[in-house]
């Protein structure tokens, strides 16, 4: 990039930020259309849960705000690899929408299992600017977005793949700012004993 002329550095950086978008919406989209080929088993939800808070964590840190993980963790019938990807589409979502609020984010993942319904709620919850109403209604719907550089897969995606997993996901506006994602999946029918 240095040795290119002054006047036509612009250019080229454009052309490649928007290449770099464009790859990013083919991958996610490549990724929503395939059958999603699911590997069950006994999945412990801490360590996905944590997984995906380390992943933000460090920018969370450098911005001044922080990401904490709490409650009660159990074991669900899940495949491992694509609920990290959906709690890490979650997390990612969570302190992108603090980023573009310019609050500095703050972002709990909390687990909390309903025995008596036979669920655990593992919430995803930030103090962005919370859900608009004009789209909150259409937020899993694929291409929906309200980023200037979104795909509006990413959310479509997670619902995905928490549906595979006979799951349900949804998402409100928070009392005083900020949304929560409650992503509900089925408890197992014989935990494993430790």
């Amino acid at each position: 990039m240095d040795r290119l002329p002054a006047d036509t550095r612009p250019y080229v950086l454009g052309i490649r930020d928007e290449t770099d978008t464009l790859g990013a919406v083919v991958r996610n989209f490549l990724n929503f259309a395939k059958p999603t080929e699911v590997v069950l088993g006994a999945v412990d939800t801490r360590p996905i849960v944590e997984r995906a808070a380390e992943e933000i964590r460090t920018e969370a840190v450098s911005r001044g705000g922080a990401v904490t993980v709490q409650g009660e963790f159990v074991p669900v019938l899940g495949d491992d690899v694509l609920l990290r990807q959906a709690f890490s589409n979650l997390c990612r979502n969570a302190l992108e929408a603090c980023i573009e609020a310019g609050v500095v984010p703050r972002i709990t993942l909390e687990s909390t299992p309903d025995r008596a319904q036979r669920v655990v709620r593992l919430s995803v919850i930030d103090n962005g600017p919370g859900l608009d109403p004009a789209v909150a209604a259409r937020i899993f719907m694929p291409f929906v977005t309200t980023r200037a550089r979104g795909t509006g897969l990413g959310l479509a995606l997670v619902q995905k793949i928490i549906v595979t997993h006979n799951g349900r996901v949804a998402a409100h506006s928070e009392p005083g700012g900020g949304t929560r994602f409650i992503v509900s999946l089925p408890l197992m029918s014989n935990p494993p004993t430790s």
